[in-house]
């Protein structure tokens, strides 16, 4: 294994904390007479510490007020509630287990403050954590580095051997500041677009296994190809272009949307090089009669069924009918455990981010997750789970170790 130290955040990253910290944050701030914040507007000003909440606070209030009674009010009432409402995220327990099972050093580094970032650590981890530590005095607060490099110090963990855990930009810049390798959580308390400087995100626990402990690609490529499926995989989207480049000469190429497929810019290479290639998305009528056709996948199983959803169904329908050869391109954050899970992915993940991205008016684009919402401008009108090939369609996965699309 390449890592044998894993430093987690604590709130938004382990557990679940906003429950707990709104209910402290209004009773910091009743008696200056502010109106009690909610959850949401809570969860837009973590990520600094307790003092700097309380700040933003009152500055979203307009309120002036003495910082240092309000903390003294949050820190006393937050010690009596800290674990009435916050609950650790899913799957996060399982993954603990399994790192101490294997022998990795788990630590939190937290600006929560140190002594209720212990108890709470405690409360909810026991031995699973090693280590925690939150704000003191006397160490520069994150994102200063010095905390971090005296866990890895502690833990005889080099740079290489560490891996950082978070959700907020303060985390993937502390890690930035160490010199080691960042891993973002999409469901904490930071918009997605702001945590996109990390050397990876992540949407789901189980792709933090994958991380650490590594990924089975020959199981995955049996999966596939015992199911009929053609499977390649490259370490760059630069190869796979090549690959799909070469394998597109010669022949008429109609396109999918898909967001992976414009971010590897496929459709310039081919055009470069002379080839029929046509798509909707460059302006041009939506075209399924070539003998190949490329799209993506909103899901695919390590068990091998691959899972796509759609509006207006052109490129669902096109995997299934009339092409000669289909190709399916994704990065590895399409991956899921099982058909459970990529369904999961395609419904609460990729229509979600779809969905915003085309400026839809419908509810996954506030809530982030499927609402089964009845609005005629939902994308996700059908869903299509391909477990074999299609009769008289050859199907082929190209799967990518980056991460590339929604």
């Amino acid at each position: 294994m390449k890592y044998k130290t894993v430093v987690f955040d604590l709130d938004g990253t382990l557990l679940n904390t906003l429950g707990d910290l709104t209910d402290a944050v209004n009773h910091a701030v009743s008696h200056l007479g502010v109106k009690p914040s909610t959850e949401v507007q809570i969860r837009a000003r973590v990520g600094n510490g307790a003092a700097k909440l309380l700040q933003r606070t009152l500055e979203a209030n307009n309120t002036n007020g003495d910082i240092d009674e309000c903390f003294k009010r949050f820190s006393e009432y937050y010690r009596g509630h800290m674990t009435c409402r916050t609950v650790p995220y899913g799957g996060i327990m399982h993954l603990l287990e399994k790192l101490k099972l294997a022998g990795i050093k788990t630590a939190i580094l937290t600006n929560k403050f140190d002594l209720a970032a212990k108890e709470i650590a405690k409360h909810y981890f026991g031995e699973l954590i090693e280590y925690t530590q939150g704000e003191k005095v006397d160490v520069p607060r994150k994102p200063a580095p010095d905390a971090l490099f005296s866990i890895m110090e502690m833990f005889d963990s080099d740079k290489d051997s560490t891996l950082y855990i978070g959700d907020s930009t303060v985390d993937i810049q502390t890690a930035k500041n160490a010199g080691v390798k960042s891993v973002a959580v999409s469901w904490g308390y930071c918009d997605r677009e702001h945590i996109k400087g990390a050397d990876i995100l992540v949407d789901r626990v189980y792709q933090l296994e994958d991380i650490i402990f590594g990924i089975d690609f020959k199981e995955i490529e049996t999966n596939f190809t015992k199911r009929g499926f053609g499977f390649k995989i490259f370490d760059t989207k630069e190869q796979a272009s090549d690959y799909i480049v070469s394998q597109c000469e010669g022949k008429s190429v109609g396109f999918g949307g898909s967001v992976t497929l414009d971010e590897m810019g496929i459709y310039e290479n081919l055009k470069e090089k002379g080839i029929d290639a046509h798509w909707h998305w460059k302006n041009e009528p939506i075209y399924m009669n070539g003998d190949i056709y490329l799209t993506s996948a909103n899901g695919l199983s390590k068990t091998g069924e691959i899972v796509n959803i759609d509006g207006t169904c052109n490129r669902v329908a096109a995997t299934l009918y009339n092409a000669k050869r289909c190709i399916i391109v994704c990065g590895l954050n399409k991956l899921a455990r099982d058909l459970e899970d990529a369904i999961d992915r395609a419904k609460n993940i990729s229509a979600p981010l779809n969905a915003k991205r085309l400026n839809k008016k419908v509810p996954c684009v506030t809530t982030g997750q499927c609402e089964d919402c009845m609005s005629p401008e939902r994308i996700c009108k059908a869903m299509v789970i391909l477990m074999n090939p299609p009769t008289n369609m050859e199907c082929e996965i190209v799967l990518i170790n980056d991460n590339l699309g929604y």
